[in-house]
């Protein structure tokens, strides 16, 4: 007897749903992407026909009545994560939301009360989080390799062209904030996922705004972890160089990584040793973390277990979120209640 497919309806037909979302739910096996959703539909209807989407909608609650889907990816602005996935948890949907969950740990604290009352799955896209290399990093970090990590620096720094598409991002109330909530949440989700998940203690943290925004173009942070390591973070959408910079180094008793590229070094024997794995790096890394995440979400889904990337692991780093902008806005040291 086949298993019945997951059927999933898709919210928001921009740029990511097209290059990334959709092409990864055709791909992946036991999964069938049933309808689409958008406020335009000229779009929405050309969208689906040239990915042979069977139904589309422009009304959401159109969509939530639909009773052939069982699961709801959102690809929406910030400001709607938060009333879309809560209706889609309410009317019996589990939800896949793009980054970051929500504007604010308030808003992702009353989505995962919902998501937990109705007994549904709410998982966050965290792509970084299924790239090849992020996960023999952590490989690495989990069996001691680098021995005891002191010192980490994460950061993305971006060319400020990238961004003059999507007006909603600049304005506060639909985006909730600028390059934080933006590049940081996924540089500092990843740092931590990769470190083990350290509890951090203190955020010392500094924005910029450039004269025409309503939000920061440019963070940065230092975090004091429990452990006495610290993890800085640097962050901007409006580098002047010709190409962009997003790094992840890791520094340790034992020995050092970088992550794009990969390259892991250890002390071994009185000598430094390259010991970096190979890492397939033929296929678009982009590409394969979409259909691997899609694929988790999917068999998550079938067995009943928790994804990687669920909103209870996902609220701490939206509280991290709330501590940048707080310390930024009093200028000070902010400390983070002692998580139990």
């Amino acid at each position: 007897m086949t298993r019945k497919p997951l059927r999933i309806g898709l919210v928001g037909v921009g740029a990511a749903a097209q290059v990334n979302h959709i092409p990864a739910l055709k791909k992946t096996a036991e999964l069938e992407l049933v309808a689409l959703c958008d406020r335009d539909p000229e779009k929405t209807s050309r969208v689906a026909q040239k990915f042979q989407v069977p139904r589309y909608y422009s009304r959401f609650e159109e969509l939530l009545a639909d009773e052939e889907v069982d699961a709801v990816d959102l690809c929406t602005p910030n400001f709607l994560h938060a009333p879309m996935a809560t209706s889609a948890l309410e009317a019996g949907k589990h939800v896949l939301c793009e980054r970051p969950l929500a504007r604010s740990a308030e808003e992702a604290t009353a989505m995962l009360r919902v998501a937990k009352k109705n007994d549904r799955t709410l998982m966050c896209a965290v792509q970084h989080r299924f790239r090849a290399d992020a996960q023999l990093l952590r490989k690495f970090v989990e069996k001691g390799e680098l021995g005891e990590l002191f010192f980490a620096k994460a950061g993305w720094l971006r060319q400020r062209t990238e961004w003059d598409s999507d007006e909603w991002r600049r304005q506060k109330r639909e985006s909730g904030g600028g390059v934080v909530l933006d590049l940081g949440f996924q540089m500092l989700d990843q740092a931590l996922w990769i470190m083990g998940g350290p509890k951090v203690e203190s955020v010392t943290a500094s924005v910029h705004r450039s004269r025409k925004g309503e939000v920061e173009d440019s963070a940065t942070a230092f975090l004091r972890l429990a452990s006495g390591a610290t993890l800085t973070l640097e962050l901007t959408w409006g580098l002047l160089m010709e190409k962009d910079f997003a790094y992840l180094n890791l520094f340790g008793s034992g020995g050092a990584a970088l992550l794009n590229p990969l390259r892991v070094h250890k002390g071994m024997h009185g000598a430094l040793v390259n010991v970096t794995p190979q890492v397939d790096t033929s296929r678009n890394q982009y590409k394969q973390s979409m259909e691997a995440q899609i694929a988790h979400f999917a068999e998550s889904l079938r067995k009943g277990v928790k994804p990687m990337g669920a909103a209870e692991e996902i609220l701490p780093v939206m509280e991290l979120m709330d501590a940048v902008y707080r310390s930024a806005e009093q200028g000070k040291e902010v400390r983070l209640p002692t998580q139990a």
